[in-house]
């Protein structure tokens, strides 16, 4: 067996090993160093001298481990990659996000271009953890979790020459978004470690977390500006938990959270693989709830919103790649934030010595007057910095345990800088009997395994060898056999489909397929710590699982999100009366209408009625304006909701792209005016207006005769008011709603016609008479409120919430609320 060093040997960054195992090549990882005074990639001359490549094997999606992969697999085409599917989905994002950054940058050629990326992700061959497979005759691989990041991975490979364990960047404890480490106790002949902390002992990881809290509610208290600049993967997501579990238990408030850069893209991907995550994280996701992003927690997504949140003078906390302050937008609000008095900078990870993030805590040191130089400006940082240990990777004490562990007979220690990988290694080599090694880059050593260690094997004996597809028709077969032979024993998707057909080739939509009815069935139950792990459930479990029973809230609150969470509803008032759901939108005449069909398979499974509140949000609507034109000076915003339409009032003139217009239409369903050089001016287009204006009656009299001609009326304004429109003068009527004051339209044009004044109905609903007149009339009838009744006025409904309900009695206050309000009843 022969290992080269290429990259990432006592130096962090650009890891590359190859190993030479029973006379194969396999390259494990292909990163990129990202210091600009090194050469950025490993030493692939090796690899030619060598022999090429035969394999690859990816242990997580960081840059420094996947950075020239497609420069790597360009020139070995038919090298397959290996990784998991939550490495793959998360080293597209970030290898994409690379190729826009290389061409951006001026008098950079650009390492490798998008035909090369897309070419390389199809090699990829996707597995998950703990599935052993063969990728060369007598050569097998398999992946454990290594902690760290969502993905990440620990490499295992087996070979009649001897065994190879890599461990990649991995952590022991286990974090808000995944677990830590989880290995067996495998007997590996060689064992590479990362070092990345081999000289430190991590603070405790709830002091410190604590310790973000404080500095934000000081933020909040000064009224100021953080940045937590973090990087997109792994350890933003833990930032995002951290703050939004302090939101809603109020440890923190009143601060608004904004999520820029790539993050927004990774944690689209952890939302796409939820049994990658934490039990309680993954859960969340696979039952429809958004785990991310609240009204406090915002995702943005424009330069003019930047721009906004460093104009407001409101406190706030902006996370946001990169974080070494290398690129991304964390530069962009560096730069701005560095000089507030009031602003706060939190360095939460491992800085390169070259970064910017770095200098800016070495500054911490300094007495004179602090400077750093960013996007080659020479920044005043007057705001204060402060570090945080949110490290993903092993501390000291965690690499030695897990390399006792495994005790394995030759031990190399990588990824760290030159001096701790060799303290490290000299420390070490007095407290285990295996070979030490501190290789460097360039370094090659050839191991030779006289007794390779004989091998654990996970065995599965017992298959039902099936030639059906597995369904939901035939999955209670499955899960009988399961238990019968193998009781609450933890399997993968693949050993479950094994012991179904006893086939080892499975298709990635076949696995897809089965994984999604595994979960989803009451049959089966996820391990608690690892969600891609499954048992039988007991027979007992499964009766209480099945039997009609009365939902619990908490029940059903979990079935309304797991059914209608990809919808986005606002809220879901349940009624337990009469068994129904109501759902709320800010925006309901754009719900996609594949509702519907979720609402037949909800009520197929629950035997509830499902409804849907045509109400709009006008706030929602009146924030998504002023988000859009924040610079306007607005006027007035005005309602045609019978039309659909919103009319923008404006006071001066404002040039806008008509593209914001279809925008505004696509997120709302509503079309959008605006009415230009609106100053001093009250707009009105549903005016009556008079020929007799020369002729008109005294102000006063007019108004006298206008209360004379209801005198006989049923029905009468409750408020004449004096408006000016396009300056002219008109009288506007208020009835208790538009609806009623629309019965008297004849009546308008005469008065118009006599008194010389132009006239308009209130478009205007008088909503505490309409709840009064609601309220008399339910006592009248003995009708007892649970709640006062509740009022939309985007659809003018009035909602009873009643104790009890007479079906008689209801049709009669039905009527005569309806006839005398214009309103619509419902409860």
């Amino acid at each position: 067996m022969n290992i080269s060093f290429l990259g990432g040997a006592s130096e962090v960054g650009g890891s590359c090993i190859l190993i030479k195992i029973y006379n194969k090549n396999i390259l494990l990882d292909c990163g990129i160093r990202q210091s600009n005074s090194k050469d950025p990639l490993p030493d692939f001359k090796t690899i030619q001298d060598k022999g090429g490549v035969d394999a690859i094997v990816i242990s997580h999606a960081h840059m420094d481990h996947i950075g020239s992969l497609p420069i790597i697999s360009k020139e070995y085409p038919y090298a397959k990659i290996y990784t998991n599917r939550m490495t793959k989905d998360l080293m597209k994002v970030l290898l994409y996000d690379s190729l826009k950054i290389m061409n951006n940058r001026e008098l950079e050629i650009p390492l490798y271009v998008e035909v090369d990326v897309q070419d390389m992700l199809n090699r990829i061959v996707a597995i998950n953890y703990m599935r052993e497979i063969d990728i060369f005759e007598d050569i097998k691989l398999t992946f454990y979790i290594a902690g760290h990041i969502a993905g990440a991975s620990c490499v295992y490979i087996t070979s009649n020459e001897g065994t190879v364990f890599y461990s990649g960047d991995f952590s022991i404890f286990s974090q808000k978004t995944i677990e830590g480490l989880k290995v067996p106790k495998l007997r590996p002949d060689v064992a590479i470690f990362e070092t990345t902390y081999g000289d430190k002992l991590h603070s405790n990881r709830d002091v410190e977390e604590q310790r973000l809290l404080e500095f934000i509610k000081e933020c909040e208290i000064n009224k100021g500006k953080m940045l937590i600049p973090a990087f997109a993967l792994g350890r933003s997501q833990e930032i995002l938990l951290i703050i939004k579990k302090a939101l809603n238990k109020k440890n923190i408030k009143n601060i608004k959270v904004y999520v820029d850069g790539m993050i927004r893209d990774i944690n689209r991907v952890y939302k796409l693989n939820p049994l990658y995550l934490k039990n309680s994280l993954g859960k969340k996701i696979l039952r429809g709830i958004e785990p991310f992003y609240d009204d406090n927690i915002i995702s943005v997504d424009s330069r003019e919103l930047r721009d906004k949140i460093l104009q407001e003078k409101e406190p706030c906390i902006i996370i946001s790649s990169s974080g070494m302050l290398t690129g991304g937008y964390s530069q962009y609000y560096a730069e701005k934030i560095a000089p507030m008095e009031n602003g706060y900078i939190i360095i939460t990870g491992y800085q390169d010595e070259e970064s910017p993030g770095r200098k800016l805590l070495k500054l911490l040191e300094e007495d004179e007057e602090k400077k750093l130089e960013l996007n080659g400006k020479i920044i005043p940082v007057k705001c204060k910095v402060e570090k945080v240990g949110l490290s993903a990777h092993s501390d000291k004490s965690e690499i030695k345990s897990l390399i006792n562990l495994l005790a394995p007979g030759n031990i190399f220690m990588v990824h760290g800088n030159e001096e701790v990988v060799k303290d490290f290694t000299r420390e070490l080599c007095g407290e285990v009997r295996g070979r030490v090694y501190a290789p460097e880059c360039g370094g090659s050593y050839e191991i030779s395994i006289r007794n390779p260690r004989k091998q654990w094997k996970r065995q599965i004996q017992n298959i039902v060898g099936s030639s059906r597809e597995l369904d939901e028709e035939n999955i209670k077969e499955l899960w009988k056999f399961i238990f019968e032979n193998y009781g609450e024993r933890l399997f993968t998707i693949e050993e479950i489909i094994y012991i179904w057909n006893g086939n080892n080739k499975i298709t990635s939509m076949n696995l897809d397929k089965i994984e999604k009815l595994i979960v989803q069935s009451v049959y089966f139950d996820n391990d608690a710590r690892r969600l891609f792990l499954f048992k039988c459930r007991s027979r007992e479990e499964i009766e209480e699982e099945t039997k009609e029973r009365e939902l619990k809230p908490n029940e059903l609150n979990e079935k309304i999100s797991l059914c209608f969470g990809e919808f986005n509803f606002k809220k879901a008032s349940i009624m337990y009366e009469d068994k129904r759901i109501v759902l709320s939108f800010d925006f309901p005449n754009i719900v996609n209408k594949s509702i519907y069909n979720s609402i037949e398979n909800f009520k197929k499974q629950v035997q509830w009625e499902v409804e849907i509140n045509s109400s709009l949000n006008i706030n929602a609507v009146n924030i998504l304006i002023k988000e859009l034109f924040y610079d306007a000076d607005i006027k007035k915003i005005s309602y045609k909701l019978e039309d659909k339409k919103v009319l923008l009032i404006l006071n001066s003139e404002y040039s806008f792209d008509k593209e914001i217009l279809q925008k505004f239409k696509e997120k709302t369903g509503l079309d959008l005016a605006i009415q230009n050089n609106g100053a001093g001016k009250e707009i009105n287009d549903n005016i009556v207006e008079g020929k007799n204006k020369l002729n008109a009656m005294e102000q006063n009299q007019a108004l006298s005769f206008i209360d004379n001609s209801f005198k006989e009326e049923k029905f009468k304004p409750y408020k004449k008011s004096i408006k000016v429109s396009n300056g002219s003068k008109y009288i506007e009527l208020f009835f208790i709603t538009p609806a009623i004051g629309n019965k008297y339209n004849e009546k308008l044009y005469n008065l118009v016609e006599h008194t010389g004044w132009n006239m308009c109905i209130s478009r205007s609903a008088n909503q505490n008479e309409i709840i009064n007149f609601a309220v008399m009339l339910c006592g009248k009838n003995e009708m007892v409120l649970r709640k006062n009744p509740s009022f939309s006025s985007s659809n003018l409904n009035v909602e009873l919430r009643l104790e009890n309900k007479d079906e008689n009695k209801l049709k009669l206050v039905k009527e005569e609320f309806e006839y005398n309000t214009g309103c619509t009843l419902s409860w």
